[in-house]
């Protein structure tokens, strides 16, 4: 459904301190969560920290004007990010492709985007992707972010040991802020424990650097395809689900194309893929982001209205995670990621066929790091499990 935007009194009307307070939750749990696997990626690839920060900065703002325009569009609680799994992916994938070229195939993904919402038999083909499928190869990508934590845990036990406990008494407590909470704990154990960088951190706003980009089939193959199907599969699919399961039903075509427009936009200065929400949309969706089901579009709005002030000073930030030590920002991540990992392991086994051994072969294949042909092993992981899956319901077609 669609409408006309909706006038600033309008607005104002609608707003309700507690869509006020889902906005600025919604902010804060990204920044202390999902947003700063950024790190990680810079870390892995060697990316200069103005990359890094250009990166950063364009999903903010990216994102934040996409989701105020769709929620007020539509008068439903949008909210767009990033694709979670595909800077998940990226960690592994990005080292060893030139950022050119890596931005050239994040245009490619953003078009590819665009052309899902455009023809609705191309939307089909990847709705046609298992379910239990597309979650294994999500929870396989998600879950080395686990593994690093452990190794963190090993090399820090206090500093992580505290942040670990922190996030499992904060999920019975106040689910909602366990993240934020982590954070929280790493940087006063890490000052306790003297594990503090000194470096001075500047407060000065960001300047997005343009990339002029290349294209090269090796990252086609590597980093655009697998890129769209996990904005697809990992947050369009839940997205949209998140959103239905709270009585909302915006036309996918509007969202795929919007997201996939603010994409190639933001390809140009270093950023991958803009999405749907999913890990945090029930917050700005559900009961508690305003008592009229019909105006938690505001909640969605002020979320992005608050990742666009922060994100201007996204180099400030990012120095702020540079002055923990690597184990706590390893344990922020795994822990961060670890709802999202259970979800899809859960989804990825109890929705296979009982003996199927599909989801196992995506999970071994995609850990395995293999690249023949030069093509990553995500790519593989999730054709051999189509493969196994195909061999295996032939019979049942027969």
């Amino acid at each position: 459904m669609t409408a006309a935007l909706p006038a600033p009194r309008s607005f104002w009307r609608d707003t309700h301190p507690s869509a006020l307070l889902s906005g600025l939750i919604t902010m804060v749990i990204g920044w202390a969560g999902p947003n700063v696997l950024i790190y990680s990626v810079a870390q892995a690839a060697h990316l200069s920290s103005g990359t890094a920060m250009s990166w950063l900065w364009t999903h903010a703002i990216f994102t934040g004007i996409t989701g105020i325009f769709l929620s007020l569009r539509t008068r439903t609680p949008i909210l767009s990010t990033w694709s979670t799994p595909g800077i998940a992916f990226l960690v592994t994938a990005l080292p060893g492709i030139p950022f050119p070229e890596a931005v050239g195939a994040f245009i490619t993904s953003g078009v590819l985007v665009i052309l899902l919402g455009t023809f609705p038999p191309l939307t089909r083909a990847l709705q046609a992707i298992p379910t239990p499928l597309a979650a294994a190869l999500n929870a396989a990508i998600l879950l080395p972010f686990g593994f690093r934590a452990l190794q963190a845990f090993g090399q820090l036990p206090l500093l992580v040991g505290a942040m670990i406990l922190t996030f499992f008494v904060l999920r019975q407590l106040a689910p909602r802020w366990a993240v934020a909470g982590v954070l929280l704990a790493g940087v006063v154990a890490s000052a306790g424990l003297g594990l503090l960088s000194g470096a001075p951190v500047p407060f000065e706003l960001t300047r997005p650097e343009f990339v002029v980009p290349a294209f090269s089939l090796h990252a086609t193959l590597n980093l655009a395809l697998p890129l769209t199907l996990l904005a697809f599969t990992g947050q369009f699919v839940p997205g949209f689900g998140v959103l239905k399961a709270n009585g909302y039903e915006p036309a996918p075509g509007l969202v795929l194309r919007a997201c996939g427009a603010a994409s190639v936009g933001a390809a140009f200065f270093g950023c991958h893929n803009l999405t749907l929400g999913a890990l945090l949309a029930n917050i700005v969706s559900g009961p508690e982001a305003h008592p009229d089901a019909d105006k938690r579009y505001t909640a969605a709005v002020w979320a992005g209205a608050f990742n666009i002030a922060v994100g201007l000073f996204a180099g400030t930030v990012l120095h702020l995670m540079g002055v923990l030590p690597t184990q706590a920002l390893a344990a922020l991540a795994g822990l961060a990621l670890l709802t999202a990992t259970a979800s899809s392991l859960s989804a990825g086994f109890q929705g296979s066929r009982p003996g199927s051994l599909a989801v196992p072969v995506i999970l071994l294949v995609t850990l395995s790091g293999i690249t023949p042909l030069g093509i990553g092993a995500a790519f593989w992981g999730i054709l051999a499990g189509l493969a196994v899956n195909w061999v295996e319901t032939r019979p049942a077609r027969s």
